[in-house]
C-alpha cells in the first residue's frame, strides 16, 4: 500500500494521483468527514469486489458511495418528499440516505436500494470534482473493526492482510466523531433510522 502525506500545498498532485489509482481499477484510503473512507470507483465492479474482500465483508451487505451533488445523485435514485427534504437540508454532511436504486439490475453487488451522500470534506468536495463519478465510501477498516482516525489505525488494520488498498492519503489525525447518521426513504415516503449518527434529524 503505497502512501502519501495530504498537505496544505499538494492537494492538487494529491488528487491527480488518487484519481489516476481509481481510474485504473484501484482502492484507495482517504480523509472524510467521520473517518478514514475506503474507496473505489462505483462504476466498476472489479474495483468493488476487490474493496469487499480487503474488509472481508459480507457480500450481501451494500457498500455506500459519496456524490458531489444532489444533481448526480437523483440521476441515481429516486428521491420522495422526505428524502428530498433530508437531502437539502443536511447534505454536504454526515448523512447517508438510503433509497430506491434505479438500476438497481445492472449491476453487481447492489440491492433495490443504494446508500448515498454528499460530503463535506473538502478533500472528498475536490477528488469528486476532478474524478468526475460516484466513489465508494466504506470505512477503512476490517468489518467489524472500530474505524480509523489515525495513519497509525489504517496501517495496523491492514498490516498482513492479503488483500490492501493500493494509495492510503494520510491526512495526519482525524477528529474523532460518530459515523454519519443512516435513514433509509422507499417510494412510498416512509423513513426509517438505520444508525443514528452525529446528525439527529427529525423525522416527520
Amino acid at each position: 500500500m503505497k502512501e502519501i502525506k495530504l498537505t496544505k500545498n499538494n492537494l492538487l498532485s494529491v488528487i491527480q494521483e488518487a484519481s489516476e489509482v481509481l481510474d485504473k481499477g484501484g482502492i484507495i484510503v482517504y480523509p472524510t468527514e467521520t473517518s478514514y473512507g475506503l474507496g473505489g470507483d462505483f462504476y466498476d465492479d472489479k474495483a468493488i469486489k476487490k474493496i469487499y474482500k480487503i474488509k472481508q465483508r459480507d457480500l450481501k451487505k451494500p457498500l455506500p458511495i459519496v456524490v458531489p451533488d444532489l444533481v448526480l445523485a437523483s440521476t441515481l435514485v429516486h428521491f420522495s418528499k422526505i428524502s428530498l427534504e433530508l437531502a437539502m437540508k443536511y447534505w454536504p454532511g454526515p448523512l447517508t440516505l438510503v433509497l430506491p436504486y434505479r438500476y438497481c439490475k445492472m449491476q453487481v453487488c447492489f440491492d433495490d436500494f443504494l446508500a448515498l451522500r454528499v460530503s463535506s470534506h473538502y478533500f472528498v468536495q475536490a477528488l469528486l470534482a476532478n474524478f468526475a463519478k460516484p466513489i465508494i465510501s466504506t470505512s477503512a477498516n476490517i468489518s467489524e473493526q472500530a474505524s480509523c482516525f489515525t495513519a497509525q489505525d489504517v496501517r495496523r488494520n491492514f498490516a498482513g492482510q492479503k488483500y490492501q488498498p493500493d494509495l492510503f492519503i494520510n491526512a495526519g489525525s482525524l477528529p474523532i466523531t460518530e459515523a454519519s447518521t443512516i435513514i433509509k426513504v422507499d417510494k412510498d415516503n416512509q423513513a426509517v433510522v438505520l444508525r443514528q449518527g452525529k446528525l439527529k434529524p427529525k423525522l416527520k
